[in-house]
């Protein structure tokens, strides 16, 4: 446990921010028929996710994106602003705000989900030239495959001498970080997304994900697979640690978790593989809650956890 709290540096958010609503089904989910179940709506997208996760653990964090002139979201600005997000970077689209629909089994684990990306699609290259003070004055931008690839592109040029860290989000969507891989300095993915990237096998070996991935550019990259362990590799040393012992709730928001744990130990200075066992262990904690963000996360309770560790 450390006995004194470094200073973070301050970070922005760039991507997708959604009204999520999570449902848990008391029975297992059936096909073409309705499923008993208690639902919840909250703030969602990767980046919104990573976001609130920064707040809590003391990181002054700006979001850029966008959200609808509706209803939804009014609420969602109304609450990012009330969890200290700075949102001069957030405008607002006649488009309905972006939705996420998680169908949940009792175990806790995602039977069906749907999205609807229609507002983060349609942003432009102007979301990076029209920048909010907060997002000029972080020093860490971190940027998601919800977000179009013209984008992206953008945002790896605007970021200059800024550290640039990067989520592929899914199979379908990892290829837009294709022409930003020898910007970014963090690139995180599963093997999936590592396989689409590269064009191996989803089953090859970790590190040889890594290596590929070295080669397309990226500085540091964090290959994840579920509850097994986690591979890292950051120039020529490399690593993997075992995620700790979780109760598994819900698994909305688990990897955002794990970024947003990882980003906040990089802002006060700790290497890559401290970091991630700071970002495992706010995973952890998300696993155990409904949603993506812990309500009682925060750089003191992520002390607390125990540690990740390293496979023998």
């Amino acid at each position: 446990m450390n006995g004194t709290v470094q200073k973070a540096a301050p970070a922005a958010c760039f991507g997708a921010i959604h009204l999520d609503l999570i449902a848990h089904a008391k029975e297992p989910i059936q096909r073409e028929t309705s499923t008993p179940s208690t639902m919840r709506g909250m703030p969602g997208g990767v980046a919104t996710n990573v976001a609130r996760g920064l707040a809590k653990l003391g990181v002054p964090v700006a979001l850029n994106g966008a959200l609808g002139d509706d209803g939804d979201g009014a609420a969602l600005r109304s609450i990012l602003g009330r969890e200290g997000l700075n949102l001069f970077g957030v405008r607002t689209l006649p488009l309905p705000t972006g939705r996420y629909v998680a169908l949940h089994d009792p175990d806790g684990s995602l039977a069906a989900a749907v999205v609807d990306t229609d507002i983060t699609d349609s942003l432009n290259a102007t979301l990076a030239r029209d920048l909010s003070p907060a997002a000029r004055a972080a020093g860490l931008w971190f940027i998601e495959a919800n977000l179009p690839q013209a984008v992206l592109e953008a945002l790896a040029q605007a970021s200059g001498d800024r550290l640039l860290v990067a989520d592929a989000v899914s199979n379908a969507k990892a290829a837009r970080l294709r022409p930003v891989l020898p910007r970014l300095d963090i690139l995180f993915v599963n093997r999936g997304e590592a396989a689409r990237l590269t064009g191996l096998d989803p089953d090859a070996p970790q590190e040889e994900l890594g290596s590929a991935l070295h080669a397309f550019g990226s500085k540091s990259v964090v290959i994840t697979a579920g509850a097994k362990p986690l591979f890292w590799s950051k120039g020529g040393t490399r690593g993997f640690l075992t995620p700790p012992p979780a109760m598994v709730h819900d698994v909305t928001g688990a990897g955002d978790a794990l970024m947003a744990g990882t980003l906040a130990g990089i802002a006060r200075g700790l290497p890559l593989p401290e970091s991630l066992e700071k970002g495992l262990a706010a995973a952890a904690m998300t696993l155990a809650v409904t949603g993506a963000v812990a309500a009682g996360l925060s750089w003191a309770a992520l002390d607390a956890q125990p540690s990740a560790s390293a496979p023998r």
